[in-house]
């Protein structure tokens, strides 16, 4: 097994410089921290007298949120596709009978 370096990558948020050390690559990495930012921004405009510990919590409270929903959703997804696929192994299986008739 390979193992990853992690590397530090330099972002903002709120406009607080961070390093933040990690395995990802630099691009994936200023990405999530480009989300977090924009996130908090939106709180902070929403609620501009909300100190900033109570909004990074807030935050990273509506992101795990959306995190888990979209979660649920992808057992849901996942779910209906292995229905659909019992469904069709069936038909299959049915058709070739039929055809050995």
């Amino acid at each position: 097994m390979s193992e990853t370096t992690p590397r530090t990558t330099r972002v903002t948020i709120l406009d607080e410089p961070f390093a933040i050390r990690s395995e990802a690559d630099d691009d994936y990495t200023r990405r999530v921290a480009s989300h977090v930012d924009r996130s908090l921004r939106e709180l902070r405009e929403k609620l501009p007298s909300m100190e900033p510990f109570q909004a990074a919590v807030l935050g990273a409270m509506e992101i795990t949120d959306e995190l888990f929903r979209l979660r649920e959703r992808q057992a849901e997804l996942e779910g209906e596709i292995a229905d659909r696929i019992a469904r069709l192994a069936d038909a299959v299986g049915e058709a070739l009978e039929r055809s050995e008739d």
